[in-house]
């Protein structure tokens, strides 16, 4: 699969499965021996491009990929960056509303974490911004 880093189509499908990560930093992601630069949606369907590039760029419909899979996934995973960041209200509402946990952490042990509850198949929604 061609993997672009090209940021046009948010919400792209760039990988038909939820793949390990096996690297971050410089801006990217790195899975499928590929690299992707910017923000990561990984769902139970795959890995998808997401808008957002900085923590204050996030918005509630950045995480419309969650309803259709709400009920294929354990919690909501929010990698907000280079440092912790407290969820804006209304995604501490969304994850309320949709009866699931959320965790947010910097994006390198949001990474991890994705990567060990995969290995578990404990799938998270796991939505992730760059980092440097």
């Amino acid at each position: 699969m061609n993997i672009s880093n090209d940021r046009r189509d948010s919400n792209e499908l760039l990988y038909p499965e939820p793949l390990p990560l096996t690297g971050y930093g410089d801006g990217a992601f790195r899975f499928a021996e590929q690299r992707e630069a910017g923000s990561l949606c990984i769902l139970p369907s795959g890995i998808y491009r997401w808008r957002p590039a900085l923590p204050e760029e996030v918005e509630e419909t950045d995480f419309d990929l969650l309803i259709a899979h709400r009920a294929e996934v354990d919690f909501i995973l929010f990698g907000c960056g280079e440092r912790q960041i407290a969820p804006p209200q209304w995604l501490s509402r969304l994850a309320a509303l949709a009866g699931l946990g959320l965790e947010v952490m910097p994006t390198g042990p949001a990474v991890r974490t994705y990567n060990l509850c995969r290995d578990e198949l404990r799938l998270p929604a796991t939505f992730l911004l760059p980092v440097e």
